[in-house]
């Protein structure tokens, strides 16, 4: 019994229109979102001075880059990359990394969302 498919050059077409509407200003919102999760994880990950002042924790920032966003804590905690990679006298306390790997899919899904949001899908 043959098997005819009719319309799919307009769901391609419909398809490529879609994509072609993804522009720099939806994808950046899109990072965005995703870069706002990040951000929030790695504030609750990051360690808390014991002393009465300032926390790493509360200085999570994201930066705009050419090439997107990058998140991580402001510059007056330069410290913090010997927090998360430790030192010759320092155990490491990584929060930077198990906060990637714990989040990825969740980012990947609300970006997703954001973009299926503003494509109308």
């Amino acid at each position: 019994m043959p098997m005819e498919l009719t319309g799919v050059q307009e769901v391609l077409n419909q398809l490529q229109m879609k994509a072609s509407q993804v522009d720099g200003k939806i994808k950046q919102e899109a990072t965005k979102a995703g870069a706002e999760i990040f951000r929030q994880e790695m504030a609750k990950n990051a360690p808390r001075s014991t002393l009465n002042r300032e926390h790493l924790a509360d200085n999570i920032v994201i930066s705009e880059t050419k090439d997107g966003f990058e998140i991580g804590p402001a510059s007056k905690f330069f410290y913090a990359h010997f927090l998360e990679f430790g030192t010759s006298k320092m155990n490491p306390y990584p929060f930077a990394a198990p906060t990637f790997e714990n989040n990825r899919v969740v980012v990947a899904k609300t970006m997703s969302a954001v973009l299926k949001a503003r494509l109308g899908l």
